[in-house]
């Protein structure tokens, strides 16, 4: 009777905190509509063609139906009058773009409230993401399930899942033999058979980096899961690259390629990068310091040729995440950005600082020297991804968020900035960020302003084309009316028909923030203190 009325209470638990927790998330939020529309808005349509309008995009509850443009000389007529619907938004002198799609993100710190990450995210236009399931596969799940059924204020989710019973990505957490052994089966036949499971179980981005120690059983897999429907992903661990570099893993048929790692040690010829013989990848400091320094011993005519040609052949998606090593480079502008202040958690700033316990938190020792190969280490990366674009890759998007001082939401704006760096055109980097994201994605009903695709939008207050500073909270600076103000910002952000209200997403945000650091000891104490008060 006891454990009846126990498993009862906990199950009434369980409802309340739902239900608090879904309230909580209505922040901000409307719809869907019978019919949206948003008029008078300039569009970039997201598959790199130029910026068209003004227009009215007509929405009926998730689906773009009707698009009708106007003059763009003269602009809208008197007889063109806006059509009736249930919710109008005047977009007049706004810039109507698809919603960002990160292919790869965090939900992880613990202590890290959920709101939080999505609420940032969709006020920096995030309508999609591709996040760990760091809290577990289970929960992944259920946020996405309250994400799709709109219960939650959050982009779509596609939780990434590992290829076998648990992460066995890193040397030392692998699971016992017996229970991975049918997992490292190359048997197409019954590698397909795991693959359309997991698929069915809900899996859809699936990472496989745990098997670059073995060639065969990595193309078997990634070829397997691709026919089944699902894609695949690899962050390579410099452990295995000896095995499987990226070039390797491109033409094993992964999908993706995270991050910086493999393409380098494609250019070595077979030889392996000299690592010092006291040198621990579990040590990350040792891990990030030579995975910067490797690219300064690759030979360039072999990596910016060659390598290359091999990647784009391949048919790979490239998905850089510079901003989340930026902090490699300069570190105290890392530590030192204006928006810690009012938009970084007090529990992101505690992961952030260095620590070895923390994945991500190795910047104890790191050196002036450490940041001069890793700023030549982003010219040769930014040069890379250049060529790739150029040639015809399929470039992507993602930004690794939130570790290594990168802070969710405003992170995704700084990887847009980090590719123009790198050269490419703003209508380059938009088209790898939503249609490109999208087709890596598989899914072919988003990433695009057209007829028939799904209502994931962003309404930025400015034009992104001409300075991607008006896709932050905060905005950019401009000067009007005769003296300097902030401009810009992503007023709304639609994701599936629903809009959400990003000036009261981030009322949110600044207090959250703000609560999180009452009582709270900076770790980063101010460099300098004045030694003379000023009284009246």
């Amino acid at each position: 009777m006891k454990n009846n009325i126990t498993k009862l209470l906990n199950i009434l638990t369980i409802v309340l905190f739902i239900t608090v927790f879904c309230s909580a998330q209505k922040i901000g939020r409307e719809g869907p509509f019978e019919k949206l529309i948003i008029a008078n808005a300039m569009i970039i349509p997201g598959h790199g063609g130029p910026a068209y309008g003004p227009a009215d995009i007509i929405i009926k509850k998730n689906r773009i139906v009707q698009i009708i443009s106007y003059n763009g000389k003269t602009g809208r007529g008197e007889e063109d009058t806006i059509p009736t619907g249930d919710r109008i938004i005047d977009a007049t002198g706004m810039y109507v773009m698809p919603g960002l799609i990160d292919l790869h993100t965090h939900i992880r710190t613990p202590e890290l409230p959920l709101d939080y990450i999505y609420n940032m995210k969709l006020a920096h236009g995030v309508t999609t993401m591709v996040n760990g399931s760091g809290r577990g596969w289970k929960a992944a799940l259920e946020q996405q399930r309250l994400s799709n059924a709109n219960l939650i204020n959050a982009p779509r989710m596609f939780p990434i899942r590992d290829w076998g019973p648990s992460r066995s990505r890193d040397p030392g957490h692998e699971p016992p033999y017996n229970k991975i052994k049918k997992w490292n089966n190359t048997d197409p036949v019954q590698v397909l058979k795991l693959a359309k499971k997991i698929i069915k179980d809900g899996a859809h981005v699936i990472r496989i980096g745990s098997l670059a120690w073995n060639a065969e059983l990595f193309g078997t897999v990634a070829k397997a899961i691709y026919e089944a429907g699902g894609i695949t992903t690899v962050h390579l661990p410099p452990s295995d690259i000896s095995v499987v570099n990226a070039v390797d893993a491109a033409e094993l048929g992964v999908t993706m390629i995270e991050h910086h790692y493999g393409y380098a040690e494609s250019a070595l010829g077979g030889s392996l990068q000299p690592f010092p013989s006291n040198y621990n990848y579990m040590n990350e400091a040792d891990r990030f310091r030579y995975a910067g320094l490797i690219w300064q011993e690759a030979p360039e005519n072999i990596l910016f040729g060659e390598v290359v040609d091999r990647l784009v052949k391949s048919g790979v998606s490239m998905i850089p995440t510079m901003s989340a090593y930026e902090a490699n480079r300069d570190l105290n502008r890392a530590m030192g950005l204006p928006w810690h202040q009012s938009f970084t958690h007090a529990k992101l700033i505690d992961w952030y600082f260095p620590n070895p316990e923390y994945h991500g938190a190795y910047h104890w020792n790191w050196t002036s020297k450490d940041e001069q190969i890793w700023s030549s280490t982003y010219r040769k990366w930014q040069r890379l991804i250049y060529e790739f674009n150029k040639r015809g890759g399929h470039l992507s998007y993602a930004v690794d968020d939130p570790y290594i001082w990168n802070t969710s939401g405003i992170a995704n704006v700084r990887e847009l900035q980090l590719m123009e760096e790198a050269g490419l055109h703003p209508l380059e980097i938009i088209r790898s960020a939503t249609y490109n994201s999208a087709k890596t994605l598989r899914q072919p009903e988003l990433g695009l302003i057209k007829t028939g695709f799904i209502a994931d939008l962003a309404i930025v207050d400015g034009n992104p084309l001409e300075n991607f500073h008006y896709l932050y909270a905060f905005g950019g600076l401009k000067f009007k009316n005769n003296k300097v103000e902030r401009h810009g910002g992503v007023k709304w952000t639609i994701k599936g028909g629903v809009i959400f209200d990003n000036q009261e997403l981030i009322k949110d945000v600044l207090k959250t923030v703000k609560d999180s650091k009452e009582n709270w000891i900076d770790p980063i104490p101010p460099l300098f203190k004045p030694s003379i008060k000023f009284d009246k």
